[in-house]
């Protein structure tokens, strides 16, 4: 039975790795998209104030939108570098190592000689004859 338990621990680390895994993405493209939304609403009125404060008092109308793409290059490259940094947590890595080890030790858990002990054992569990007795011993032996 201890295969049995391995592939359980190893789903469900799986599960809860697969679940923090989801949830960090679903965060990063919120945050992506209201990154987006809010950018483009601010970036728009922004460009429209900067526009008729600059033009008539400083500056040329092109040197006005040269001073906007810049501003507008540094914001985007904000946004960009938020939404493309996010690490996994600890908990998501802790999930992957446990699976990792899960699956190793099902693997070293499922040889033939497990396996047949195994089997003997799930059939024949109450020793009530002699030959009941032996075959628990067997399946007791077999499963070392």
């Amino acid at each position: 039975m201890r295969s049995v338990e391995l592939a359980k621990v190893a789903a469900a680390a799986e599960s809860l790795r697969l679940q923090r895994m989801a949830a960090r993405q679903g965060m990063r493209a919120a945050y992506g998209a209201g990154a987006a939304v809010f950018g483009i609403g601010v970036l728009v009125l922004l460009h429209v104030i900067l526009f008729y404060v600059l033009t008539p008092a400083y500056v040329t109308p092109v040197l006005a939108s040269v001073i906007l793409l810049a501003i507008d290059t540094v914001i985007a490259g904000i946004l960009f570098f938020l939404a493309k940094s996010s690490a996994p947590d600890a908990i998501e890595e802790e999930a992957l190592a446990v699976r990792r080890l899960a699956v190793v030790e099902l693997r070293r858990a499922t040889t033939f000689m497990a396996l047949a002990g195994e089997a003997i054992g799930a059939t024949l569990r109450s020793p009530r004859t002699r030959a009941g007795m032996v075959a628990h011993l067997a399946s007791r032996f077999l499963r070392r």
